[in-house]
């Protein structure tokens, strides 16, 4: 286990914005800002038009009769329940939950968003922790390590 001081840094999202690619920008810069390669999501409040989510271990098979975790979209409106997740320079882990007209809730592993009205963002950043993604011959997957760093990197 790592730890280290955290700064918190908030952005507000226009209509419209590209939300993944917001957020990336936003955690590069908090991490420059920062001088530090570790960030994570602490709060989000906000609504989007327009989602794309990777649900948890649904399977389907695409042309190539190849399972996949089944990608789903939604084209409404929806208000955001809850955003987690953890940034590095070489890559990101997020996982969304949304409402919708009715207050049915949905989740899964963010792929792709629009924000509607707003999206209040607030990332965190931790002195003296890096972050990074390696692929993990367990899982299959880029997986987050954590590493301390003599320094601010």
């Amino acid at each position: 286990m790592q730890s280290g001081v955290i700064t918190a840094h908030a952005i507000r999202l226009r209509p419209g914005d590209d939300l993944v690619p917001a957020i990336e920008a936003a955690a590069s810069f908090a991490m420059s800002t920062s001088q530090t390669s570790s960030a994570f999501v602490l709060t989000v409040v906000g609504s989007l038009d327009k989602v794309t989510l990777r649900m948890a271990n649904a399977c389907c098979k695409n042309a190539e009769e190849v399972e996949s975790n089944e990608i789903r979209d939604w084209d409404e409106r929806m208000e955001v329940v809850s955003l987690v997740g953890t940034l590095a320079p070489s890559g990101k882990h997020l996982h969304m939950s949304l409402s919708d007209k009715d207050g049915l809730v949905v989740g899964g592993h963010l792929v792709a968003g629009r924000v509607y009205t707003t999206l209040e963002l607030v990332l965190g950043t931790i002195q003296n922790v890096g972050f990074q993604r390696e692929l993990d011959d367990a899982t299959g997957y880029r997986e987050l390590v954590i590493k301390p760093t003599d320094h601010n990197e």
